[in-house]
């Protein structure tokens, strides 16, 4: 071999062994630099299911700090506001464990107005259905439900939203 092939190998072995620094180990595990913003794994599955927990999160979507305390295991500025009606704002939020809240604000009712429900939580949310729903006092029903939710019947639930229905 010449001397300039034997340079040019030599050269190409030792730009590849410097391959191996930067962001992967000696066992070929990636390494993470420090990554601006959320991650997957401070994320819920959630945001799979609502397409309304893509959106950005805007001045509206802060809670009442005087109405309705959050869930504890809510991931932080996950909630956004989805509807308002007969006085009463709900918001739909993420939790930790990949299920989802629905929370609902009414500042001029009694406490009963003002709750959270919760559910999907430790498994996947099924696509179009009912996550969870809540029995008021006044009889009616109201639902937190995945994307694409629909209902048929004589006593079926219609929507306020996409993600919220009543009955």
């Amino acid at each position: 071999m010449s001397t300039v092939a034997l340079a040019a190998v030599a050269l190409t072995v030792v730009g590849l062994t410097g391959c191996t620094g930067g962001g992967v180990t000696s066992d070929a595990t990636p390494t993470r630099s420090a990554v601006a913003g959320p991650t997957r794994a401070s994320t819920s599955d959630a945001a799979d299911r609502f397409a309304i927990l893509h959106r950005a999160f805007a001045a509206t979507d802060a809670l009442p700090d005087d109405v309705v305390d959050p869930p504890d295991d809510m991931v932080l500025n996950s909630q956004r506001r989805a509807v308002e009606h007969d006085g009463t704002t709900y918001w739909i939020a993420a939790l930790r464990d990949g299920g989802a809240c629905l929370i609902a604000a009414n500042p001029d009712a009694a406490s009963a107005e003002n709750y959270s429900v919760c559910g999907g939580g430790g498994g996947p949310i099924e696509r179009a259905g009912v996550v969870v729903d809540m029995l008021g006092e006044d009889g009616h029903d109201t639902a937190l439900v995945s994307d694409g939710f629909t209902d048929r019947g004589t006593d079926a639930m219609h929507a306020l939203a996409p993600n919220v229905w009543v009955r």
